[in-house]
């Protein structure tokens, strides 16, 4: 009871005046809907119907045909993995969490404490099969084969759901986001069940669906993130509310609805967005998500010839055109601050790349200059959604270079073979940095592709707290840790309240990598003062690390650096010697520490690479209680 007084009072901090009165309001609302008995949707008018026709589909965009197949007949037999977690459910329990099998109660919607585990379970795993990215690719399947089997179970399946969730009944109805992403989803059935003989009754004059469509957009409009929650969540409820409105514009409000998503939309797209196109959450995975909203909003108001404005499109053509720099020679993605591996749409098989089909979209709408991949993967769902717009950018091949992104706080110090990402940025988005990890002057570090020293991810959300906590935390990234606490001050799951604040005070590039010095205060809150700034220089193969801890008293230190699984890691007296498949690199060691090889132990030595994933790993530390100032030196020698 204590400590959830305790949330209360900090969120209640992190609020403005203005939140805080738009809260109460809220209040009011659900008093009244929590009374209501009717909820009878206006009858839908089908005079506009959108012009989307299932394009031409030449062999090189099938080439991906088989394996949406073969997803599909996984889930005619009750087969899933979402979240990285396999389940068989022959009939789907909507309101099921898989992995704890708590089914959560049929209750008032928005009195359904989600975030309670004991209720719900793990409401994230509930979630995801209710955002229906399933049904997506059974309508694809059938849309690409004419076998009315798929649009049978999406038929079934979009019934039962409709059976099981009553409006604003149970955990379903209760996130603002799942409509939106919901809705997505569902445009996108009626567009590739076009032709079987289940799309009448669905989307027709009396289809089954039109009820659900509209509430879930009327509760958008009522319930949507504002204030220090307006974040990517913000983004997909506008994106899917646009999309529907616009896609059946078939509802007395249909008009109005989009209009407020379109002026939401085209504020959002700056407002959460660093000037250099790097997400504001300081979370790569919202970079991607978020992206996605925006990608896929803005060519449905092309498809409709009325466009969103140049300035939204030169918003989220910075947001695509900053990624391939972030990303290392082999592909892989970043993983500072959070990630849940959310999709706004999924038109492409599960286990394909995240980024080629946004490359494609971006190219073709945006004229984005970004790799085109050098397969054909994503051009299936590229080709789906754009299907008019045609690739003229040509050749885009970024060569491994040093690069600043001061205003995220983002460096990559670079050769051709090394990849080192540095963060000395803020902690996150607005008052709450709900998705930002305590990883002040941390980085990571690739070789010709493969991750060496590595972000350890985020592996959950709602449940098993001493984990989410684990890995937001200090100790599980790559940097200084001073008397065992964390830069900044968690107050929830996703929420912080005293947070550190990073300075860069020098920023030099060169021909063989580059040299950044910055320093945070994260651990000026002790009752004796300290202060850690980083010196992270690249010269060619060599990677300098030099550590002042500045201050007064006498303080625990631990320099932490953490590696990828593929890693194998000896330690000797004075040195570490890292081995992989097809390298090597020794870490020479500051004799002033006390060092030791940490594996799956509960204070460090674990990585997740996705999300309900974890597993064992390597962590070096390097440990003693000293008085401050100190200055620390480590060096890194790729072999």
């Amino acid at each position: 009871m204590q400590e959830k007084l305790g949330w209360y009072i900090n969120r209640l901090r992190a609020m403005s005046l203005e939140e805080m009165a738009a809260r109460g309001n809220l209040v009011i609302k659900k008093q009244n809907w929590q009374r209501r008995k009717d909820w009878v949707a206006p009858q839908p008018s089908l005079a506009t119907q959108d012009v989307w026709k299932l394009p031409s589909l030449t062999p090189e965009t099938t080439s991906e045909r088989q394996a949406i197949l073969d997803e599909a007949d996984r889930y005619l037999e009750g087969k899933y993995t979402l979240l990285n977690l396999y389940f068989e459910e022959p009939q789907l329990n909507w309101h099921l969490d898989p992995q704890t099998k708590i089914t959560a109660p049929l209750e008032f919607a928005l009195e359904v404490n989600y975030r309670e585990a004991d209720l719900v379970g793990n409401i994230k795993n509930t979630w995801e099969k209710n955002r229906h990215h399933h049904l997506t690719i059974l309508a694809l399947a059938y849309s690409l084969t004419q076998n009315e089997d798929y649009a049978i179970a999406v038929e079934q399946q979009l019934l039962s759901w409709i059976k099981e969730n009553p409006v604003l009944q149970g955990v379903n109805w209760a996130s603002s986001l799942e409509l939106g992403v919901r809705l997505i989803s569902w445009t996108w059935c009626d567009r590739l069940l076009r032709g079987s003989q289940v799309h009448e009754r669905l989307f027709g004059d009396r289809g089954s669906l039109w009820s659900s469509i509209y509430w879930h957009q009327w509760l958008i409009t009522q319930h949507y993130s504002h204030g220090s929650s307006s974040n990517n969540h913000l983004v997909g409820e506008m994106a899917g509310l646009f999309i529907a409105a616009s896609l059946f514009p078939v509802f007395p409000e249909s008009s109005s609805w989009q209009s407020l998503a379109r002026k939401i939309l085209e504020r959002e797209v700056s407002r959460q967005t660093f000037p250099s196109g790097i997400n504001r959450e300081q979370a790569f995975d919202y970079q991607i998500f978020s992206l996605e909203f925006f990608l896929l909003a803005g060519i449905e108001a092309e498809r409709l010839a009325a466009p969103f404005s140049p300035n939204y499109q030169d918003w989220a053509r910075r947001m695509l055109e900053v990624i391939p720099a972030l990303v290392d020679q082999g592909g892989n993605r970043p993983q500072y601050g959070d990630g849940d591996e959310g999709m706004a749409l999924q038109l492409r098989p599960l286990s394909s790349s995240r980024l080629d089909w946004l490359y494609r979209l971006g190219r073709q709408w945006l004229d984005a200059r970004v790799p085109l991949p050098g397969d054909t993967s994503g051009l299936l769902a590229s080709t789906l959604i754009c299907p008019d717009l045609k690739d003229d950018v040509g050749d885009v091949s970024p060569s491994p270079s040093s690069v600043g992104f001061e205003d995220a706080g983002l460096y990559v110090l670079a050769t051709e073979e090394v990849f080192c990402l540095a963060d000395a940025g803020c902690l996150g988005f607005l008052s709450i940095a709900a998705h930002g990890h305590a990883d002040a002057l941390s980085f990571t570090l690739s070789v010709g592709g493969q991750p060496i020293i590595v972000d350890p991810g985020t592996y959950i959300y709602h449940t098993q707290p001493e984990w989410r906590g684990y890995f937001r935390s200090t100790k599980a990234h790559n940097t200084v840790l001073v008397d065992k606490m964390d830069q900044s001050e968690p107050a929830g799951n996703f929420l912080w309240t005293r947070k550190a604040e990073t300075k860069v005070l020098s920023w030099e590039k060169n021909p063989q990598g580059a040299t950044l010095i910055a320093e945070h205060d994260g651990y000026m809150r002790l009752s004796e003062g300290v202060i850690h700034r980083r010196s992270l220089a690249l010269e060619g193969k060599q990677l300098e690390l030099i550590d002042d801890i500045q201050g007064t008293g006498v303080h625990d230190l631990d320099w932490r650096i953490h590696f990828d699984p593929q890693c194998t890691v000896h330690l000797t007296e004075d040195r570490t010697i890292v081995t992989w498949q097809e390298g090597k690199l020794e870490i020479y060691l500051d004799s002033q520490l006390q060092w030791c090889l940490v594996q799956g132990q509960p204070e460090a030595g674990w990585y997740s690479s996705g999300f309900n994933l974890k597993e064992p790993t390597y962590t070096l530390i390097g440990s003693v209680r000293t008085s401050v100032p100190i200055s620390l030196k480590n060096s890194i020698d790729i072999l």
